[in-house]
């Protein structure tokens, strides 16, 4: 079993990057933030402490986490931040771990933007880096989670920078956007490094 991490920040194209990977290496693919959202249900442990931390405001009318009103609070709230991601490391690694201890794949793909910060980093055979300009990672957020510019300015500014990334990646994927057959080569030629 050969364990792939990804990551990188926001916009930057980790989850296309880890869906062409999956693809091509038949592989299990984690990605983070699905477990996040699933940890985030009523009824989870990982809900009640994110209420417990941010108070009744941050839930909507049908008891739901508002999670644009937690981005919002936790990009201009370091603390809080730092709170956010301490139960994300507690409850979300946990869960990754155990998803791939029942894993029978020969290759299994973690997409987690927080895979160095959590640790999970630590089980991966090799680490891939989705790096982008950021511009370009701006419009992307800016259309996904439909946002103006500058709330997903002010989002990727309270994320770590492509050096970061860059420091720990076994491999580094540039995804500016521009000729997709061209991007799609170099993810190619990636999987014939990681066979």
């Amino acid at each position: 079993m050969k364990i792939i991490g990804i990551t990188g920040s926001s916009g930057s194209g980790k989850t296309t990057v880890s869906e062409i990977l999956s693809e091509e290496l038949n592989a299990k693919r984690i990605n983070a933030d699905q477990v996040v959202k699933q940890l985030q249900q009523k009824g989870n442990k990982y809900y009640e402490e994110i209420v417990q931390v941010f108070s009744q405001e941050i839930l909507q009318e049908d008891g739901n986490l508002d999670r644009k009103k937690i981005a919002e609070i936790i990009f201009q709230d370091e603390s809080k931040k730092e709170k956010l991601n301490q139960l994300t490391y507690k409850y979300v690694v946990e869960k990754i771990k155990e998803q791939i201890n029942r894993t029978k794949e020969e290759y299994i793909i973690i997409d987690a933007p927080l895979l160095i910060e959590s640790k999970l980093n630590e089980i991966c055979d090799t680490i891939i880096a989705v790096t982008s300009s950021k511009e370009e990672q701006i419009k992307r957020i800016s259309k996904r989670d439909n946002v103006e510019e500058k709330h997903a300015e002010l989002r990727l500014n309270a994320q770590k920078d492509n050096k970061f990334y860059k420091l720990y990646a076994d491999y580094i994927v540039e995804n500016n956007g521009g000729n997709y057959d061209e991007f799609m080569g170099r993810v190619r030629s990636l999987v014939q490094k990681l066979q």
